[in-house]
């Protein structure tokens, strides 16, 4: 009995030391490997600058499996291990994207990043990025001097368009490029390898003796790639497609804005435009010009030696005067030169409030309507306004006026707003305005439109006037 007991004891006890034997240890696994893991770097080459963040992409893959992902540049102390595959878990393909914030400190020398790939079988590949501390991030600058965009002149004989611009880059300009496709108009300039930052450009490109529209397309890049266009049409003709009123005295005045000066007027037949206006001062003077950033070439106004025609002359036209405040038509001919000036008072009804809130179970229906106000973004004054009728900016209405509403405040960045009544629920109520257009826009469209959508670059002070009767609304630079 004793003698099968002990072999029955040492049997199990083999056994179970078999069975305890034969498991696997998975951190004791070996991997048998016969080839390197393949690294794809989406980039070699990183251009960068101090405190900017650079990202090392690209597509890692190992037929038996990647381990680990090491990136390393001693002298930004940069050290990362990034664990991929594990002996339960493989993963044979891998999109790297690793972002990492270069140095304050970081010296302006160029620099070597090491990625280093180790599959599971411990078999490695690395490869270097060279990041260069050289990034031009900033696009180069165009200031046309001339042609006035919207420049129109009589085809009596050929056209010269004189052009004069200057175009700057703050580490080195790379090309200029002017084309006009229906002249079949190209002139370019390569600045590569020359160092120049800045540069004149005059021509002289002649129009035909005929009708036509010509658009030419301005194009700088600097030698990083980064580029800016501008436009320039040029009309052949003896009407102007449109006119605008000027109440300001001089050229810089007509560029400073945001949008709105000079105000489009009406087109009501060939030759012939009539304005709409509001003076908001008696005394106020005005003139007409077909372009929006110069008096020159085109500008309208009374004949000094006949006041009761016009003239067209950017030296010698004096401004119409609008003896008091208030509303005003005034109609143009500018085939025959004549014009007549009516004051007169507005029919329509002003905008109100309708700030009645309803008991909560109406609340679906309810009508309230709040104060006029400001939607959108890039308001630093207001951080909390981000396209929420709830947190509208609002407007103040004139007090001698319920059809005009103002505010002055700071704009930068990406800026975006539309015109709309607040509401505490932060729904979009009728009646609201947006433009005719997001860039540079020329009116306000009643509850239809498009957003204004404008970069304003450096944070700067505007003062916005909005008119309901007139349709139409300006941001003007105010001076500190």
């Amino acid at each position: 009995m004793k003698r099968t007991m002990l072999n029955w004891s040492i049997a199990t006890a083999l056994l179970l030391g078999i069975t305890l034997g034969g498991c696997d240890n998975d951190e004791e696994k070996t991997w048998v490997t016969e080839s390197d893991p393949v690294l794809d770097l989406k980039a070699v080459e990183i251009h960068t600058r101090q405190e900017r963040t650079i990202v090392v992409e690209g597509l890692v893959s190992d037929a038996v499996g990647i381990k680990t992902i090491n990136l390393r540049m001693d002298e930004w102390f940069l050290n990362r291990d990034i664990s991929i595959s594990s002996n339960d878990s493989l993963v044979k393909e891998y999109e790297l994207s690793y972002e990492f914030l270069i140095p304050e400190e970081a010296e302006d020398k160029d620099n070597q990043l090491t990625v280093t790939i180790y599959n599971m079988g411990n078999r490695s590949t690395s490869k270097s990025i060279s990041v260069y501390m050289d990034g031009d991030f900033t696009a180069p600058q165009i200031a046309v001097a001339s042609p006035v965009d919207g420049l129109t002149q009589s085809p009596d004989t050929e056209i010269p368009v004189d052009f004069d611009l200057t175009i700057t880059d703050d580490r080195q300009l790379g090309y200029f490029l002017v084309e006009e496709e229906t002249l079949g108009f190209r002139d370019s300039i390569s600045f590569m390898g020359s160092g120049s930052t800045s540069y004149q450009y005059t021509n002289t490109v002649i129009l035909p003796a005929e009708l036509g529209e010509y658009f030419f397309n301005l194009t700088v890049a600097d030698s990083a790639g980064n580029t800016i266009t501008s436009g320039r049409t040029v009309k052949a003709s003896y009407d102007f497609d449109k006119l605008y009123l000027a109440d300001v005295a001089t050229d810089a005045d007509l560029v400073s804005d945001l949008f709105g000066v000079p105000m489009l007027i009406t087109k009501t037949a060939p030759f012939n435009f009539e304005a709409r206006y509001y003076a908001e001062t008696a005394g106020t003077e005005v003139r007409f010009i077909p372009q929006t950033s110069s008096f020159a070439p085109h500008c309208y106004g009374l004949d000094p030696e006949n006041p009761s025609q016009l003239i067209n002359d950017p030296a010698n036209a004096l401004p119409i005067v609008l003896e008091d405040k208030g509303y005003y038509k005034i109609k143009l001919n500018l085939d025959n030169l004549s014009y007549s000036v009516e004051s007169y008072v507005p029919s329509d009804a002003p905008y109100e409030p309708l700030m009645e809130l309803p008991d909560d179970e109406d609340y679906i229906t309810n009508t309230y309507v709040g104060h006029l106000g400001l939607v959108g973004k890039g308001f630093p004054e207001y951080p909390d306004q981000n396209w929420s009728p709830g947190a509208a900016i609002p407007l103040n209405r004139d007090a001698e006026n319920d059809y005009r509403f103002n505010i002055t405040l700071d704009m930068e960045g990406d800026v975006e707003f539309i015109l709309s009544p607040e509401h505490p629920w932060g729904w979009w109520k009728e009646p609201f305005w947006r433009f005719d257009r997001k860039v540079e826009p020329e009116r306000t469209v009643p509850n239809g439109g498009d957003n204004v959508a404008m970069n304003v670059p450096v944070r700067t002070r505007y003062k916005i006037v909005f008119d309901s009767h007139l349709n139409r609304a300006k941001a003007v630079k105010v001076e500190e």
